[in-house]
């Protein structure tokens, strides 16, 4: 067995080293833009410094879902706003996307649904418009462990790019260690990402090396990116609480990943719980390729979410659906994506019916 696997990784190691790596800047995280939990997540495989879960999940770690009671609804969108015009064909001052995501668990597993929407035809950011549907599948398989996949299909057009199409598949895998000396609900995450045809602008898509070269004025280097994201794209996180009081709860996570085999990549993320209702979030990215090629930010982007309960009236829909009770949390985001690029995001997420927190009561011989 160890064989085996030593020989597949061989392959997609020697397999990734016979393409160039040179995707447009940003195009690693291009799913992860469409809300403020991905915007300030810190990309996490661990579900987080303070562990939460939403549709949208599935992008870093499909896994992760297992463990959602209730079906959840998501909405969000994201406006970028661009302040830097010389570039020719590159004048667009706005772009956006958004986001509509479906959560369904049952007595099997939890299913996923998440469509997406990105339009980006910036210089600094030139990984074009597209639209791309996600569906995953998750199980917890033991109270402290859980796995699952995803399936991923998109279409690509626009102005910076050639028409392409997407079709891919991920794997993950959660593991919740529990207390560990003064670490708390200590976390560990691991996924396999973009296993399949990936997006490829064709000869209009600039690579993150065409800012560095548009700096130098080699111009004839412009047009040389490659495809994206990167192909079998390898994650790892770790996460845990280090303070929890009955008011406040800090929690911080790092994971690592390695794009196509040819970058690597480090975020970083912390997070406190203020009460149960108030959720400040923040993350930073160090890309090693994209850091190199002047397409950098040393800025960490900022969240706040919060979570408001609300009751439906005696015999409503909602109430005879066993949802009586349910809970929304919204919440809003900002992150400085390069120089000229930032991101201000907005989203709500509803979660139907209130989660089961307590064990069930067993009554032996009906209390005689």
């Amino acid at each position: 067995m160890k064989k085996i696997v030593g020989a597949v990784l061989a392959s997609v190691l020697c397999g990734s080293a016979l393409f160039a790596y040179n995707p447009p800047a940003g195009a690693q995280n291009v799913l992860r833009l469409t809300e403020p939990q991905l915007l300030t997540g810190a990309n996490s495989a661990a579900g987080g410094g303070i562990f939460g879960a939403t549709p949208a999940s599935i992008i870093n770690n499909p896994a992760l879902t297992a463990w959602e009671q209730r079906s959840t609804l998501d909405l969000a969108g994201t406006l970028f706003v661009n302040s830097n015009t010389d570039y020719p064909n590159f004048d667009n001052t706005l772009g956006g996307s958004f986001q509509g995501g479906l959560l369904i668990p049952s007595r099997w597993c939890v299913s996923t649904l998440l469509v997406q929407g990105i339009w980006t035809d910036f210089f600094a950011m030139p990984v074009g418009n597209s639209f791309n549907f996600t569906g995953g599948l998750s199980k917890d398989i033991t109270d402290q462990v859980s796995v699952g996949m995803t399936a991923n299909f998109g279409l690509l057009y626009g102005d910076a790019v050639n028409s392409d199409w997407t079709l891919s598949a991920a794997f993950g895998a959660y593991y919740n260690y529990g207390d560990l000396f003064f670490m708390k609900n200590l976390r560990f995450g691991v996924s396999m990402n973009n296993i399949g045809k990936m997006y490829s602008g064709g000869d209009k898509t600039l690579g993150i090396e065409s800012v560095k070269n548009f700096k130098d004025e080699k111009y004839e280097d412009m047009s040389d990116g490659t495809s994206w994201p990167g192909i079998a794209t390898i994650r790892t996180g770790i996460a845990a609480s280090f303070l929890k009081t009955d008011v406040m709860e800090l929690g911080s996570s790092l994971d690592f990943s390695v794009p196509a085999f040819q970058n690597f990549v480090m975020d970083l993320g912390l997070q406190i719980q203020l009460w149960d209702f108030l959720k400040i979030s923040s993350a930073w990215e160090f890309d090693v390729r994209e850091f190199a090629n002047d397409a950098k930010n040393i800025i960490p982007s900022i969240g706040v979410s919060f979570k408001f309960i609300f009751s439906s009236k005696e015999g409503s829909y909602m109430a005879n659906k066993g949802w009586a009770q349910s809970d929304m949390t919204v919440s809003g985001a900002y992150r400085n994506l390069y120089k000229d690029v930032n991101a201000v995001s907005a989203g709500a997420l509803l979660n139907l019916g209130m989660a089961d927190t307590k064990a069930p009561e067993v009554i032996m011989w009906d209390g005689e």
